[in-house]
């Protein structure tokens, strides 16, 4: 499965302390299976400083039947999957640790509104069953979150490429990241 990650730097070592706290999936790092995406991410990345750089991955499948990553699976937006979320976006004094035991999850990303519907049911004004009829997830886009050194070990470290926006908005060509 190829899978985009849109950031300001090229990485040659994915370090899974780097990721952020109190995200969707919890700290970890990030994929998602569509390029326009991951641009616009790496490009909002890059308003605040760096070069809007998207790497291309190669991540094997069977990570999802593999017992020993415990994997969890989000087919689309549901109460389960906001409770995920809420659960790992609120402020604890777990914020420096991962707050489950899965090392990869895989969801719908939801359209830009989450974080509004998000905090308005963390705050309770809204039930969970409004904002799931609120959160509408993007038509065949997943995100991927990988959380241990045992999940990495399902991404294609020989294939990794990584592509930069150019001065004239397009973006470049792919190049092989070699090391």
């Amino acid at each position: 499965m190829e899978l985009y990650h849109g950031t300001t730097q090229i990485i040659h070592a994915i370090d899974l302390t780097k990721g952020r706290h109190r995200t969707d999936f919890g700290q970890g790092f990030y994929l998602g299976s569509n390029l326009d995406v991951a641009q616009r991410w790496a490009k909002s990345r890059a308003a605040f400083s760096g070069k809007p750089i998207v790497m291309k991955y190669t991540l094997d499948d069977s990570i999802f039947s593999d017992d020993n990553v415990n994997p969890l699976v989000f087919d689309e937006p549901t109460i389960a999957w906001l409770n995920f979320v809420r659960d790992n976006r609120r402020k604890h004094k777990l914020d420096n640790q991962l707050r489950h035991t899965h090392g990869i999850v895989r969801g719908a990303i939801a359209n830009d509104k989450v974080n509004f519907v998000v905090e308005d049911y963390l705050k309770g004004k809204i039930t969970a069953a409004v904002a799931i009829t609120r959160v509408k997830a993007l038509p065949n886009v997943q995100q991927i979150s990988l959380h241990t050194s045992y999940a990495l070990t399902y991404l294609d470290s020989t294939a990794v490429y990584y592509q930069e926006q150019l001065s004239n908005s397009a973006w470049s060509a792919w190049h092989y990241l070699s090391e």
